[in-house]
């Protein structure tokens, strides 16, 4: 019992330094946000113009995403009667901007369920089709291609609660809106399972953040980013409770060709750091290259990269390892 209490002590004041770092974090993000709104506000009376949010009724709303990697149904709650702003721009300084300001006061509830198919997919084909999932290894590289297929997730589900500021994102000169929307603000997450080596680990796990996360989506161009940070706290003493900072940006254009710079690619990086010790434990890089054609409805994408993993990540009877281990992440797919 002495040992359990002591387990709980250390978590709350994980927690607690966990949130001041987040807290510290916010701070000088809202700081910088208030600057850039006073130097826009002495740009010339026509630019400042184009790019004044809009406002429309406040609703309730279910939104929904189909990915095989990352599916998920939810539905937005006003907070308050103070109608929902439409930025009018594709500018990603612009949005991201004004999806910063006083993002610290939530004004939306988003309740949501989320589910990773392919993560899902690969735990179920160890378990059941060993055989098969064992003709997925290369010679003797070590990397087995259904692994990397379906790897960079360590849960299969999870339920979240999301509370801060939404905004709907619209093209100038174009009216549809539709799922082209931005957030920002907090994020609280839980779920009941752990993936290790696509292989399901019992885990009540809980995750706290904030994050700026949003999409663009028109039929020449879409855009999709996720800024977020936070701790994510484990049941299952085994499993190392971790600090994270994760970055992702995406962005494809059908009128430019695939090797234009910063355009027709993605880019995903995550850090995990041990709540005890500071120290990394976990690192992913994940880069990705879209192919579109002009008269194409879709672009064929591929994503490469690895992961990096302590052996610190786990301890106990999960701890299957001494040594550093690296995963390849290899993800073909189509995006429409």
């Amino acid at each position: 019992m002495r040992k359990l209490a002591q387990s709980g002590r250390a978590k709350v004041k994980s927690i607690i330094k966990s949130w001041v770092i987040l807290a510290v974090f916010l701070h000088t993000v809202q700081a910088h946000a208030d600057e850039a709104q006073r130097d826009a506000s002495e740009e010339a009376p026509q630019r400042q113009a184009a790019h004044v949010p809009t406002e429309e009724h406040s609703k309730a709303e279910v939104m929904s995403e189909l990915d095989p990697y990352y599916s998920d149904i939810g539905v937005n709650i006003p907070l308050t009667d103070k109608p929902i702003p439409t930025i009018k721009s594709t500018s990603e300084p612009v949005i991201y901007r004004n999806l910063v300001q006083g993002s610290l006061i939530p004004r939306y509830m988003l309740l949501e369920a989320s589910v990773y198919p392919m993560p899902l997919l690969g735990t179920y084909l160890k378990s059941n089709q060993p055989d098969f999932y064992a003709s997925g290894r290369v010679a003797k590289t070590g990397v087995n291609v259904l692994e990397s297929v379906t790897a960079g997730f360590q849960e299969p589900w999870a339920v979240s609660a999301f509370f801060g500021n939404i905004a709907k994102i619209e093209r100038p000169g174009e009216g549809r809106v539709g799922s082209n929307v931005g957030y920002t603000g907090y994020l609280v997450s839980a779920g009941a399972k752990h993936i290790k080596d696509n292989q399901m680990v019992d885990d009540h796990w809980l995750e706290l953040e904030w994050k700026i996360k949003g999409k663009v989506d028109y039929p020449d161009m879409k855009m999709g980013w996720s800024f977020r940070v936070g701790s994510k706290l484990h049941d299952n003493p085994y499993i190392t409770d971790v600090m994270y900072v994760s970055l992702f940006r995406s962005n494809l254009n059908m009128n430019l060709p695939f090797m234009s710079f910063g355009s027709n690619s993605s880019v995903e990086v995550k850090l995990h750091f041990s709540e005890v010790t500071g120290q990394i434990v976990r690192q992913e890089y994940i880069v990705g290259k879209k192919y579109p054609k002009i008269g194409w409805a879709y672009a064929p994408t591929l994503d490469i990269g690895l992961i990096w993993a302590s052996p610190d990540e786990y301890s106990g009877a999960l701890r299957t390892s001494d040594q550093n281990t690296l995963t390849l992440v290899f993800r073909p797919s189509v995006e429409f």
